[in-house]
């Protein structure tokens, strides 16, 4: 945590609140609390900006954004889509189509399990135990496609791989980040998960987009995250809020350390440094 930073006097007043989902927003049980909901709703009608960011695609995340009823736009697949409150994209950056089969060609040389992202869908191989885990947290089953490289004919907006042992986890990141770190961004989402994107695709470059779209300041953005793909826009904004929840090296890059998702956090700092404000 930044120890030098004071919310009161080094922020301006917050216009643009951008959120990660899962474990920052979402309860354990996926769900939005009631206090979550009382104070985006009072933040809007304090005239803020209200922006859900995450790295589901749009497919398993527009539920969300319908229920919380106030968003001005949303961010999805870590920054590679974006779009406007009624649904529609306003910016992409998806991974070069070559890129992405380097990717796949990767993956099948090594036996890992990885993903991609189109437009409406996550799409696999074949079914396995890294589809099911993700399809349980993702609270959707994406499309199996047989081969992905004759698949996919247009490029994907990210990659993702899935591996719940850690030991083979932290070999795939040995081989991933040199191979493929120059030219994508490579980052954890969560534990299990790697993910690549484009370079023009982070949730940092896209809450900028939308400020500067919104005529708000970086000075005058909150971000709130909990892992890895969460750091851009924590780093970019005014005031940068991790969850309690996260882990200790997340944490080290905050402004204000918030309160758990459990504990409805992202509700308790709103309150507090926006609503109070």
């Amino acid at each position: 945590m930044r120890e030098d930073f004071n919310a009161e006097e080094d922020a301006m007043a917050i216009k643009l609140i951008a959120f990660d989902m899962d474990d920052t927003l979402l309860l354990d049980d996926r769900t939005i609390g009631e206090r979550t909901m009382r104070a985006l709703h009072a933040a809007q009608k304090q005239g803020v900006r209200i922006v859900p960011a995450t790295g589901r695609g749009k497919h398993s995340m527009w539920n969300y954004v319908e229920q919380i009823g106030v968003a001005d736009a949303a961010i999805c697949t870590n920054g590679a889509q974006v779009y406007d409150g009624a649904g529609r994209p306003i910016r992409e950056r998806p991974v070069d189509l070559d890129l992405a089969r380097q990717i796949v060609r990767f993956a099948k040389e090594n036996g890992w399990y990885v993903q991609g992202y189109s437009e409406d869908d996550y799409f696999f191989e074949a079914e396995t135990e890294e589809t099911r885990l993700y399809a349980r947290l993702a609270n959707h089953m994406g499309q199996q496609v047989g081969d992905l490289i004759a698949y996919m004919q247009q490029p994907p907006f990210k990659m993702l791989f899935v591996e719940t042992d850690m030991d083979k986890m932290a070999r795939l990141k040995a081989q991933a980040v040199p191979r493929f770190g120059q030219a994508l961004c490579v980052f954890d989402s969560k534990p299990f998960y790697l993910e690549m994107t484009d370079h023009g695709a982070t949730k940092g470059a896209a809450v900028l987009y939308l400020a500067e779209k919104f005529g708000v300041l970086p000075g005058e953005v909150m971000c709130f995250g909990d892992s890895g793909n969460d750091l851009s826009m924590i780093e970019c904004a005014g005031v940068g809020v991790v969850m309690g929840n996260a882990r200790p090296e997340i944490q080290e890059h905050a402004d204000l350390i918030a309160p758990t998702n459990e504990e409805e956090g992202v509700a308790q700092i709103i309150e507090q440094y926006v609503l109070q404000g």
